[in-house]
């Protein structure tokens, strides 16, 4: 792994300064280029592509090895507010406050196709496992599903009475559960887009929500401060995670489904162990308001984002273990 070594030269390569972050436990890279804030990051399968999206209207893609910025995606009119890769990972799709969602090739760069119906500015973006569809939401308070081959909208998902900030798939792509600004997290069938459970318990709006890779639990967070943990079968609580003096805006399981990562608004990533609920460690330093935290694919690294625009690479065992 190169990030430490390089991550001075690649500084000094894409913002003209080598800057100084200090001595942060567990921080092995530093990746800028974007001008403002990063709403979210996320990791292709096989881990050595992150992208991300940005309030400067583009989204990036990113070689995890050298840090060098691949492509600057650009034909959003608005902020991108979320990014997701495909099961395959060559088609990366955007969200946008302009109320599209983009799919843009991943080895070339070029757009491949818009899709427009929702009413007001997209929030989240999310691909299923392979051969399931492109779901989105947002401020219009629907969730949309689509066909990502031809673009068409397979069926709109209503029930929250508020914005829909998070989405995401379960590992066999048949379930989809919804964070909403109305306090609730939803539980939909995918086929037939019917509500099957409604979850409450967050005394504030809901900003994230993440299945284990197992299925058999889903983390929810908010602008309550803490994580809320469900059995997503049966739509009932499994516990609460504390910690957090500020909103939690998203939360991501690690690929073994042991540990599970929180950025927020407090300025710090937590990562947690499941089971006991215990946080294992706090990343931070001189970082800003944190958006977005996710696992790579082998679970080795950690990549948190916010609004100073910079995408933090950080080496999680030897996080934990020197925490």
């Amino acid at each position: 792994m190169k990030l430490g070594s390089a991550r001075r030269s690649r500084r000094q390569a894409q913002s003209g300064a080598p800057g100084d972050h200090g001595d942060v436990k567990g921080l092995v890279g530093v990746f800028e280029g974007h001008y403002g804030a990063v709403p979210d990051v996320a990791f292709d399968r096989s881990g050595r592509l992150l992208a991300s999206a940005g309030s400067d209207k583009t989204a990036r893609l990113w070689d995890l090895e050298s840090g060098a910025c691949l492509h600057v995606l650009e034909g959003h009119e608005e902020l991108v507010s979320g990014v997701a890769f495909n099961a395959s990972g060559d088609v990366l799709a955007s969200a946008s406050y302009d109320k599209t969602v983009r799919l843009w090739d991943v080895k070339t760069g070029l757009e491949l196709r818009v899709l427009e119906g929702h009413t007001r500015s997209v929030e989240a973006v999310a691909f299923g496992p392979k051969g399931s569809p492109l779901a989105s939401a947002g401020f219009d308070k629907t969730l949309r599903i689509w066909d990502p081959d031809s673009g068409d909208c397979l069926r709109t998902l209503t029930g929250h009475s508020d914005t829909v900030a998070d989405i995401a798939f379960g590992p066999r792509g048949s379930l989809l559960a919804s964070a909403g600004h109305d306090r609730s997290v939803r539980l939909w069938d995918v086929k037939t887009g019917r509500a099957k459970h409604t979850l409450r318990g967050h005394t504030s709006l809901i900003n994230s929500v993440a299945f284990a890779p197992s299925g058999k639990l889903l983390a929810s967070a908010g602008y309550d401060g803490t994580i809320r943990l469900w059995n997503p079968t049966g739509g009932h609580a499994a516990g609460v995670l504390e910690g957090h003096t500020n909103a939690v805006m998203s939360v991501a399981f690690s690929p073994d489904g042991s540990r599970l990562a929180s950025a927020s608004s407090d300025q710090t990533v937590r990562i947690w162990r499941v089971e006991s609920g215990i946080c294992l460690h706090v990343l931070g330093g001189r970082v800003s308001q944190q958006r977005s935290a996710v696992f790579n694919p082998g679970g080795d690294l950690l990549a948190s984002a916010g609004l100073d625009g910079e995408i933090r690479i950080w080496a999680v065992s030897e996080a934990v273990r020197t925490g």
